[in-house]
């Protein structure tokens, strides 16, 4: 998945610009390299000091593509600004991957259905203004999903300021999705986190395997998957 603004970031961003420089560069002094002086018509002395200044501006241009410039820090044209957005939003590996794993235990069905506690849903654990007879194509399960464990992932962010490594937050974005990112935001776990307790936080998860004031045992079994990768990763 391609960012929302790469068009741009081809067009303008300065980083982009030095290694296309860089590769220009590195690719005439090969050509020069390998060639002679009879051959481009030109004297040795000339020649030497074509071979010279295309070297240099090879080396140039690899430092500037490398290291910290004046005009590359100002430039924000290909930056992903801090908070702008999610895990998920950003990284299309790290989406596949939370797909993958919370697809695993929500399961698929492309015809509404009612769940333990009565919920219309479909897709993938999907129940936003579902309703009986509903029908889903495979195609506009896979986009709903994946908007909606995106648009999860924002809401549980807004109370998620901890800084969290990449399995936990895939586990924390499979619990949000599954309990909703309003009780994720009130809960003991969150708080945990955000207090640097990442630990404790992770084995909060098998304290959510209730629905409808019962223990599910499909619930207890998700709670301890997301409880171990959450901890694989501390």
């Amino acid at each position: 998945m391609f960012l929302p603004d790469w068009k741009e970031i081809l067009t303008k961003a300065w980083s982009i610009k030095l290694i296309i420089l860089a590769a220009i560069f590195s690719g005439l002094s090969v050509f020069v390299s390998q060639t002679n002086a009879d051959v481009l018509g030109l004297s040795p002395a000339m020649f030497a000091g074509l071979a010279a200044i295309i070297n240099a501006g090879a080396f140039v241009a690899r430092i500037l593509a490398q290291k910290e410039t004046t005009s590359f820090l100002k430039d924000t044209s290909g930056a992903v600004k801090k908070g702008a957005v999610g895990l998920l939003a950003g990284s299309a590996v790290a989406l596949a991957a939370t797909v993958s794993f919370v697809g695993g235990w929500e399961g698929r069905s492309l015809v509404a259905y009612q769940d333990v506690v009565g919920v219309w849903t479909i897709c993938d654990g999907e129940t936003l203004g579902v309703k009986k007879g509903d029908v889903r194509t495979a195609d506009e399960c896979d986009e709903m999903f994946e908007k909606r464990l995106i648009q999860f992932e924002a809401e549980l962010d807004k109370c998620l300021f901890a800084v969290v490594p990449v399995p936990m937050k895939i586990a924390l974005n499979s619990w949000a999705y599954n309990v909703g990112s309003g009780a994720a935001c009130r809960s003991t776990l969150v708080k945990l986190a955000n207090a640097g307790d990442l630990e404790g936080a992770c084995h909060q998860l098998p304290r959510w395997n209730r629905a409808g004031g019962r223990v599910i045992k499909g619930l207890s079994n998700r709670r301890g998957a997301e409880r171990a990768l959450c901890l694989s990763a501390l």
